[in-house]
């Protein structure tokens, strides 16, 4: 993929909030991070805050997108995001130059910091989080329910676009909605559950993924 920029216009598009010279950060302004932290950034990064850098409904509503100015190095990775309680942090390998889309770790915030693989490709977490953070308040409706074994209907034969998933977490999206499929163990039961967390840009919109799913959010 030579370009990422539309695959990151299209998912905010389908949110309902189209991205525009407001959202995007300067090429000047990612050029002296590179400068900085003596390191080139990898496209599938790069892209996303050149369109959505400066994004803030979904940027900072649950975790936290760093601005350039805020990134750092640490063993090879290119720490950009903070988790909501900064327990964790999100970075992005710096390891192969050539690499257009590199994996993503997370990384436990203590010193010195123990990175874990969160998935293989950039594009793909990228997707995936901003996902978790539109039914994490990023929209103005939010809810969740218990799906059992999960939806008893296929989303993408109803019109839904998968997105990908990380750490069981599974994304998709259509026109003003979200919806991420979360497996769960119930509390004293050895048995797995699926949560629905869903989020749409107005409260028919939700109560559409409600009647098609045929749940009764909390």
């Amino acid at each position: 993929m030579p370009s990422f920029r539309e695959y990151y216009r299209t998912l905010y598009l389908t949110f309902g909030y189209p991205l525009n010279e407001r959202t995007a950060v300067s090429p000047r302004v990612l050029a002296a991070a590179e400068k900085r932290l003596g390191v080139r950034i990898p496209a599938a990064l790069r892209d996303y805050y050149l369109v959505a850098g400066r994004e803030r409904r979904f940027g900072a509503c649950h975790n936290r997108l760093l601005a350039p100015q805020e990134w750092r190095i640490d063993k090879h990775r290119l720490i950009f995001m903070e988790e909501n309680q900064c327990v964790v942090w999100w970075g992005v390998s710096t390891r192969n130059p050539k690499s257009q889309d590199p994996p993503i770790s997370q990384g436990v915030n203590d010193e010195p910091i123990t990175w874990v693989r969160e998935h293989r490709r950039c594009s793909v977490f990228l997707a995936v989080m901003f996902h978790y953070q539109a039914v994490s308040g990023g929209f103005r409706f939010c809810a969740a329910a218990d799906a059992g074994d999960g939806p008893n209907y296929d989303l993408v034969e109803h019109g839904w676009t998968y997105y990908g998933e990380v750490n069981s977490l599974m994304a998709f999206s259509r026109p003003n909605q979200v919806v991420c499929l979360m497996p769960a163990m119930l509390p004293f039961m050895d048995k797995m559950t699926v949560s629905v967390l869903a989020g749409a840009k107005t409260n028919g919109d939700l109560q559409a993924i409600a009647d098609d799913l045929g749940l009764t959010f909390q």
